[in-house]
């Protein structure tokens, strides 16, 4: 499935409608380069399972953050700055795979250790620099 998003709010809109239709156990890996909405789009999935809006930070530094949600708890990674998969144990990434939603930003490193039946979600900028093009797999 392929979609523009042509503003802040139709990020919003497709975050909170991925969110609604996300199964517990559901693990979403979030492609593309710097800037493209990654973030923004976790901060409004993560706020919208919530009945009071928190700060949703990206996890660049600390790698993980939790939520506690109505679906349960929602992990966030954010493996950008991890040079080897041997890392990935050393932030506990394998304890929540089986039994929480995970979002996970710059999901590359991890892709062998993931089930196959991942939502894979592609963040591009499209020919107009302020519209996204985003593709689901």
């Amino acid at each position: 499935m392929e979609i523009t998003i042509k503003n802040k709010q139709q990020m919003q809109k497709f975050a909170y409608e991925t969110a609604k239709n996300a199964q517990n156990n559901q693990i979403f890996a979030l492609f593309g380069n710097l800037g493209v909405g990654k973030s923004f789009f976790v901060k409004h999935f993560i706020n919208s399972l919530q009945i009071n809006k928190t700060e949703v930070l990206s996890p660049t530094f600390t790698l993980l953050n939790t939520y506690l949600t109505s679906k349960g708890e929602v992990f966030h990674f954010d493996l950008y700055r991890l040079k080897s998969h041997f890392e990935l144990e050393n932030i506990g990434f394998f304890l929540p795979i089986n039994n929480n939603i995970m979002l996970i930003e710059w999901p590359e490193i991890a892709l062998p250790f993931l089930p196959c039946d991942i939502t894979k979600i592609y963040f591009t900028k499209a020919s107009n620099n302020n519209y996204r093009n985003i593709t689901i797999l």
